[in-house]
């Protein structure tokens, strides 16, 4: 065993417990945590603080369980999240299956999240970034679309390895292939989390001889109220693979699901845009002719066929192009001075 002494933000120290916060408490009722830029900055803002912690007897230590995913070209990511035990007397069991397949070129990015037992919520989530926006739909309800904001990408929110725990002081245990991948095959127990006396532990992990990333880890942790919280106890399971890796992946889009961002050209003086999945508009003060004749050039040089003629007038002009099954709508009006450009991109009626 060995004793570290660690310095600590507090945003560290909620790093060094996820365990028992993140995945055993929140995740028994279904919830996923996610911090507010306020209280986020107020935490880093904080004075460090110093804890003697001990970890696991072994050389090996894995602090970021995300390690390597982003130089794969491809992978699918399989995690299966269960729990059997009690709660408040009652028996209470529930599992959380997550499948993400990602790749970089073409860019794909596809998660699913199936759930059984005693959970709050039963609906199967649909989630993929495609053509610029991030889609999701819960359950039967309506597919929906968001701008894909920087730093909020399915990939940094949900990514299954992500949900892991980091290890430090784990064990060698020979090498072994794991889905057809040369690995290093790890043991450890609750120390390498540096949770002694908190609940009991066992874990492997099998990480990739070449790349470094995890492609299989098993954990099991049994814990009383102490650990999980008030009336619960019994046994949390974290089970998860790699595989896929190199093949191909496609996103298969619902066909509800809403129109993606506008990928088209803006006139070089634009001002008040406004750019959301099926709707791109922003103000110029360009001519209304200016304008026309720059998106007649512009969506056809982008691949696009225009539908009949453009209409257009001193005060509008009206275009439609189709590609695929796809339809883009391009609307421009102008008045005292200010022209302003409509774009409008929809799925084209079956």
């Amino acid at each position: 065993m060995k004793t570290y002494l660690l310095r600590y933000s507090p945003m560290g120290l909620l790093f060094l417990m996820p365990l028992l916060v993140s995945l055993a408490c929140l995740s028994l009722t279904g919830s996923t945590p996610t911090p507010t830029r306020a209280s986020t900055q107020a935490l880093e803002e904080a004075v460090s603080v110093e804890v003697d912690v001990e970890f696991g007897p072994g050389s090996f230590n894995f602090p970021d369980t995300k390690e390597g995913l982003a130089d794969l070209p491809s992978y699918k990511a399989i995690l299966i999240m269960s729990f059997d035990g009690i709660r408040d007397g009652q028996a209470y069991k529930w599992s959380k299956t997550y499948v993400m397949s990602s790749a970089k070129e073409p860019a794909a990015l596809q998660l699913t999240i199936e759930k059984t037992g005693d959970l709050v919520d039963l609906d199967p989530v649909f989630m993929t970034e495609a053509n610029g926006a991030s889609y999701e739909r819960h359950g039967e309800n309506e597919c929906t679309a968001i701008a894909i904001e920087e730093g909020n990408s399915l990939r940094e929110r949900l990514e299954p390895a992500g949900f892991l725990i980091f290890v430090i002081g784990a064990e060698e245990s020979g090498s072994e292939t794991v889905n057809d991948i040369e690995t290093v095959h790890y043991t450890f127990d609750e120390q390498a989390f540096g949770q002694s006396n908190m609940a009991q532990s066992t874990g492997e992990m099998w990480v990739a001889s070449d790349g470094g990333y995890i492609v299989k880890y098993l954990l099991t942790t049994k814990g009383n109220a102490d650990y999980f919280g008030e009336g619960i106890e019994g046994t949390l399971i974290l089970d998860y693979q790699l595989t896929d890796i190199n093949q191909p992946v496609t996103v298969n889009l619902p066909g509800d699901c809403p129109a993606g961002m506008v990928n088209a050209p803006l006139l070089p003086d634009a001002s008040n845009i406004l750019n959301i999945p099926g709707l791109l508009s922003y103000n110029t003060v360009s001519s209304l002719p200016d304008a026309a004749a720059f998106y007649q050039e512009k969506i056809l040089g982008l691949g696009w066929a225009l539908i009949g003629e453009a209409a257009i007038t001193e005060t509008t002009a009206l275009m439609k192009f189709t590609q695929g099954d796809q339809i883009l709508t391009i609307m421009i009006t102008t008045e005292t001075g200010v022209t302003t450009i409509t774009i409008l991109l929809e799925k084209a009626q079956e």
